[in-house]
């Protein structure tokens, strides 16, 4: 059984999904329904926000190409540049908008109640 997968950035398959806080962006599965996580490619112009809101388990995004600002109580507003990272835990509210065009990889603990216990 083939176990190793490649996700070249020319051949991803891309998708109109809603997202938290009511936001539809460009989205590119990699990985869900198995091992209690998830994983997606997003595209977000320059100026798309994601409203406040939180999440049920962990988060970490990675942004690929552009710039990212994340506002949260507790930090404020953060810059996170191409290259960068950010983990957001399980209940912490946060506003994220893009800065600039970017790509994001999001990796996230599954939350859907369809794909738990997978």
């Amino acid at each position: 059984m083939k176990m190793s997968r490649y996700f070249l950035k020319q051949n991803l398959s891309w998708e109109q999904a809603p997202v938290r806080g009511g936001t539809v962006m460009d989205k590119s599965v990699v990985w869900e329904g198995d091992y209690n996580m998830r994983s997606a490619f997003f595209r977000l112009p320059a100026g798309m926000n994601i409203p406040e809101h939180t999440h049920p388990k962990w988060v970490q995004v990675m942004v690929l190409e552009g710039a990212m600002e994340i506002e949260t109580d507790e930090d404020g507003k953060v810059q996170v540049e191409a290259g960068g990272c950010y983990f957001v835990e399980s209940g912490d509210t946060h506003v994220e908008t893009a800065i600039k065009d970017s790509l994001v990889l999001v990796t996230q603990a599954e939350d859907r109640p369809e794909f738990l216990g997978n």
